[in-house]
């Protein structure tokens, strides 16, 4: 065969297997460079947003003028998933998600295409904004504080900006950056004295300030241009411009009539650090680019910048997303380099010095290797990647294991050591490349999970298939040849070696033998203790002794306070609250017995917004009576206090104020998919009924032990005034339209130009002075017709009233409210507290009582995807793994047997995840893939043992004895080496790793169970296989006597 003369090609030629190496190892280094360091891997998102702004729209005529007539456009749109719509106070946003795998750049040209066939939309609406939404990364937060003005921050904080994106990082999100504004307030009796309107003021202003060109004007020795400049940029500027003038050349100035003046616009985020006004921008990397790198040029840029700022302007680094990279990257590389200790100590315990060396070096060999393929298809250093690398660990050596210990047998039997390596790589090549093949068929399936749980574990298969690849290389192409000279140079066994080998001998010919034949003696009995080992398993799972959580997250560093008054509250009251959370945040820390600093590293508040951590309202949502206060703690793994202990203490602390709806304490995740642990969706009935049955819901979660954070995405709004025009009115020529236009501008203002400056945009809006607003200001103020007919609002109007509510979602077009939640998974799980809405009546009473349809979102909506995706993994891999078996033995009833170890591996992986206290995961599930590829290598290389025996004519039960003690010792050394080259994140006390420690629970203790699996229990069955078909025979040889005499006679 071509393989077989390839193998002594390499393991005869003197320089070729090195040559290989060589090159293994100059492409490893390359793909090494490239490779980038990240937390997680990189995702895509087929999601497009549209946001559109309306000033001065209420939540439903958002709703209804803009939402629904894109919803009918959005219909006609290829590959559409879902329609996300939420509408709030003079704002809408709009998600389209897309199916996975779609052209997300033909689906935003369909998008753009189809908002631009809306032809209903509202005069005074703003253009929508219609954007790609693509993945990125935190890197970390710089807040910008220090006893200055607003504009002497936003001058410091552009700077930086700018600085940082010319240096290379991706994107900088900016909040605190209050837009400006220039109003010119004209008082009610002067618009009537002059017989003006705020719209007509406005229009003036539009056409005396202009900056356009006018041409060009070409002489014979020079071409000039023409431009006509009279743009007013300031107050000062706005106030000499003309509003009127008559023909004696008397003029009236906009000074002369209004007070002009430059102001933040209302309702802008605010943030304070202490008693100082700041601006936080949030820094972001894009997908290709180093997280660790990223930092460094962030920090070292900022270094340069504090040498040159004022020593009063502070700017603090704070959520530095790279330093989670940066410990998650040292602590699988410590503990990658402790296992790898502990596999070479296995490796010169059982195969001696000169082996074992050529064994171990094929480990970095491999790394290097599959670090070139990971390169060149584009995936990253990340925590998945990282334990795929570990987990290979125990596949190269097992490879290498094999050859090696049959070489070893082979030179100690007399053969000399060049034909001991050839032999060896030739003899294991096909059980060898088999187990390779199931192993691939194990894990390559996991890339049918899709979704957002599918981005984040397919780099796991990926790259164990570059490692394996690897590994077959350097196994048969480079081992076998180092393998000629290190059995011959091995040299005498040390004393130690050699009463390890006559005790393992004993061992093996005495212990383990008579256990073995006593099992296979009493084979059903063993076979059904198995069985109900297996089905004790599955009841503790199914009784609830075991949970499952689906993607179990690391604590984080960060906690927050989301808190909201009644709409309409005036935004001094969010202040006072932002700084009564500061300071009993502080208080919280001295009470928990750490001074100023040992716990909170850094806090800040916010005013007008909240952070998104609960519920689904978009960042960008800002309102005078929302706040938050963000608190960053010491790293998790040097405090002992955690986020619950400490949240627990701020709410004790902390002294409410009046009038607060909504004070709602979180700490955010750090990794997995979007969505919180609980998300109830209602939908189908009316605002009201919906609310309702989101309160009965809310009010049920809240009592449930480890439940918090409960919340609902339809809160309550402001009071509306709603202005119904009598027939009076429409006698004195109003129309509706006309009277929301002047009473928008009234208190909206007149949008009179958009003046660029600086890196900013300022309106300039024409409106009446603040005092005007009210109730009572509302019934005094004058409209005037098309005819110039003046009369009060409320001869024109009927005011009525009602509340409405400040934000309304709506999925695929239909109103949708959801209720949310977030566990502590040291109480509880998602999947307990929906199983206990459903058995305790909860999802019942909702329906029938609110008459509402109930359905799951989040990470139970993700979670549901994800387990069909892994149940269709799964079957693909079992009938992957059973084609590699057919083909090895040919035969289709042995990869039963072999296969059969394949449930009991569940067996260990339970009862680790008990020993240890650990819910089972999807980490648990995707690793139990991997076991079943381990287990069914192992019974492989027995099975092909066993049946070697049978073909030099020994009877079953010799050679399935026989078999099981030549590969007593591979076995073993195989197990041991993948289990101690993931114990030490087993036992890891970091919290970053608890994100991988289920897939080192359930290797471990899956493998452990490996040996007797494999060595006692597939015996067994084959000798229950030999007795089935010598039952056959007998039934079949009693049949015949009576089949003769009738074909003799015939």
């Amino acid at each position: 065969m071509a393989a077989n003369r390839m193998l002594v090609f390499f393991a005869r030629h003197k320089v070729a297997g090195n040559l290989l190496m060589a090159l293994m190892i100059l492409f490893g280094l390359l793909g090494l460079t490239q490779l980038n360091r990240q937390l997680m891997p990189d995702f895509t998102l087929e999601q497009i947003q549209i946001d559109i702004t309306w000033p001065g729209a209420s939540t439903q005529d958002i709703e209804s003028n803009v939402i629904e007539p894109m919803e009918r456009e959005f219909m006609l749109l290829d590959n559409l998933d879902r329609v996300y719509a939420t509408s709030f106070e003079g704002r809408a946003v709009v998600q389209l998600d897309f199916d996975y795998g779609s052209n997300m750049a033909k689906a935003l040209t369909d998008v753009q295409s189809s908002v631009a066939r809306v032809a209903t939309f509202p005069q005074e609406m703003e253009r929508p904004i219609v954007r790609l939404l693509t993945p990125t990364e935190v890197i970390c937060n710089i807040e910008i504080s220090g006893p200055f003005t607003e504009s002497a921050l936003k001058a410091y904080a552009w700077e930086i900006r700018n600085a940082l994106l010319q240096r290379g990082v991706s994107s900088i999100r900016m909040s605190g950056l209050r837009k400006s504004e220039l109003r010119v307030e004209v008082p009610a009796e002067t618009l009537r004295r002059l017989d003006l309107t705020l719209d007509e003021i406005a229009q003036r202003i539009a056409r005396s300030s202009l900056d356009l060109p006018g041409g060009t004007l070409d002489t014979d020795r020079i071409s000039r241009q023409i431009r006509s400049e009279r743009r007013a940029r300031t107050a000062g500027e706005l106030g000499e411009l003309e509003v009127l003038s008559n023909e004696s050349g008397e003029r009236l100035q906009l000074k002369d009539i209004a007070r002009i003046h430059e102001t933040a616009a209302d309702g802008e985020v605010e943030r304070r650090v202490g008693e100082h006004a700041s601006i936080n921008m949030n820094v972001r990397r894009s997908r290709g680019v180093d997280s660790m790198l990223a930092q460094q040029g962030v920090e070292s840029y900022l270094d340069e910048f504090r040498a040159t700022a004022p020593a009063s302007l502070k700017v603090e680094l704070f959520d530095v997303f790279a330093d989670q990279v940066t410990q998650r990257v040292n602590m699988l590389l410590v503990n990658g380099a402790g296992g790898l200790l502990l596999v070479l100590a296995v490796l010169y315990v059982f195969l001696g010095g000169r082996p074992a060396f050529w064994v171990a070096i094929g480990i970095p060999i491999s790394f290097l290797a599959a670090m070139a393929g990971m390169a060149a298809i584009g995936l990253s250093l990340n925590m998945i990647s990282m334990f795929a690398l570990i987990m290979g660990i125990g596949i190269i050596v097992d490879d290498a294991i094999v050859v090696s210990e049959h070489a070893g047998t082979l030179y100690n039997s007399g053969v000399p050591g060049g034909e001991a390596a050839e032999r060896a790589a030739r003899v294991m090549f096909p059980p060898v490349l088999a187990a390779s093949l199931t192993t691939l068929a194990a894990f390559l399936p996991i890339l049918l999970v899709q979704e957002e749980v599918g981005s984040v574990v397919k780099e796991l298969p990926l790259t164990l298939g570059f490692v394996i690849a690897a590994s077959l290389v350097e196994c048969f192409l480079v081992l076998p040849m180092h393998l000629r000279t290190a059995l011959t140079k091995q040299g005498k066994p040390a004393p130690w070696r050699i009463r390890f080998d006559e005790g393992f001998a004993r061992f093996r010919q005495g212990a383990f033998t008579r256990m073995l034949q006593t099992a296979l003696r009493q084979r059903y009995a063993s076979v059904t203790t198995a069985v109900c080992l297996f089905l004790l398993s599955i009841t503790m799972m199914a009784t609830g002794r075991l949970g499952f959580d689906f993607f179990p997250a690391p604590e984080s560093d960060l906690v927050f306070a989301n808190f909201s008054f009644t709409p309409g509250a005036p935004r001094r009251e969010s202040e006072i609250m932002v700084a009564e959370l500061g300071r009993s945040s502080r208080a919280a820390e001295r009470s928990l017995g750490y001074a100023p600093g040992e716990l909170i590293y850094f806090g800040v508040g916010s005013v007008a917004t909240r952070d998104p951590g609960v519920g689904n309202a978009p960042l960008e949502v800002s309102a005078d009576h929302l706040g938050v206060y963000t608190i960053e703690l010491a790293p998790g793994d040097t405090r002992e206090v955690r986020n619950e202990a400490f949240i627990e203490a701020w709410k004790r602390e902390i002294t409410r104020s009046p009038g607060v709806e909504k004070l709602i304490f979180f700490s955010r995740q750090v990794a997995g998919p979007p969505g919180n642990d609980v998300e109830l969706s209602l939908s189908g009935a009316s605002l009201e009924d919906m609310k309702a049955a989101a309160v009965y819901a809310a009010g049920w979660l809240s009592a449930v032990p480890g439940v918090d954070s409960v919340d609902d995405d339809l809160p309550r709004g402001k009071q509306e005034v709603l202005l119904e025009i009598t027939p009076a009115g429409e006698a004195m020529g109003f129309s509706a339209a006309e009277v929301a236009r002047q009473v928008r501008n009234a208190y909206e203002g007149a949008l009179a130009d958009r003046v660029p400056r600086d890196e900013e945009e300022l309106r300039v809006l024409v409106k009446l002075p603040e005092a005007g607003p009210g109730e009572a200001g509302l019934r005094s103020l004058y409209l005037r017709s098309r005819s110039g007919v003046e009369a009060p609002l409320t001869e024109v109007v009927d005011l009525r009233q009602r509340v409405g509510f400040s934000q309304i979602r709506r999925t695929d077009g239909v109103r949708q409210v959801t209720v949310s939640a977030d566990i502590n998974p040291t109480m509880t799980t998602s999947g307990q507290v929906i199983r206990a809405m459903q058995e305790q009546g909860v999802m019942r009473t909702i329906r029938e009582q609110y008459g509402v349809a109930i359905n799951f979102l989040g990470r139970a909506e993700q979670q549901q995807m994800a387990l069909e995706d892994f149940q269709m993994a799964a079957m693909v891999a079992l009938g992957s793994i059973y084609i590699v078996l057919a083909w090895v033995f040919a035969r289709y009833a042995m990869p039963l047997v072999v296969m059969s170890v394949i449930p009991f591996g569940l067996v260990g992986a339970i009862l680790g995840h008990l020993a240890f206290g650990f819910n089972l995961s999807m980490f648990s599930l995707v690793a139990l893939l991997g076991l079943a590829g381990v287990l069914v290598n192992d019974s492989i290389i027995l099975v092909s043992a066993v049946q070697r025996h049978r073909d030099e004519g020994e009877p079953l039960m010799d050679a399935l004895l026989h078999g099981a003690q030549e590969r007593l010792r591979p076995v073993l050394m195989t197990s041991m080496t993948t289990i101690v080259g993931v114990t030490p994140i087993l036992f890891e006390g970091s919290l970053q790793a608890q994100l991988v420690q289920p897939l080192a629970i359930t290797l471990v203790f899956g493998l452990a169970l490996a040996p007797p699996l494999v060595l006692v229990y597939v015996p067994c069955v084959m000798a229950i296989g030999g007795d089935l078909s010598r039952w056959s025979r007998v039934r079949r040889a009693r049949r015949q006597p009576d089949a003769r005499p009738a074909s003799l006679t015939g």
